[in-house]
């Protein structure tokens, strides 16, 4: 992989871990307000967001190791 992709991708990463687990927050409020479930899927879709930026991060650094 070239040079600056890898550095794109690489800051994406950090960016993910931070808009990821906010927009599952997000949707899940959205979801659990409009379906009267409280705020359980808030958090379920918060720790969505943190698992798929760990999954990203994963393979990202599988990438750049080979």
């Amino acid at each position: 992989m070239a040079r600056p992709a890898l550095l794109g991708e690489a800051l994406s990463a950090g960016l993910l871990f931070l808009c990821g687990p906010a927009a599952g927050y997000l949707l899940g409020k959205w979801l659990g307000d409009a379906l009267s479930l409280g705020r359980v899927p808030a958090w379920i879709g918060a720790a969505l967001g943190l698992v798929s930026a760990f999954v990203h991060l994963v393979r990202l650094t599988s990438r750049v190791s080979k």
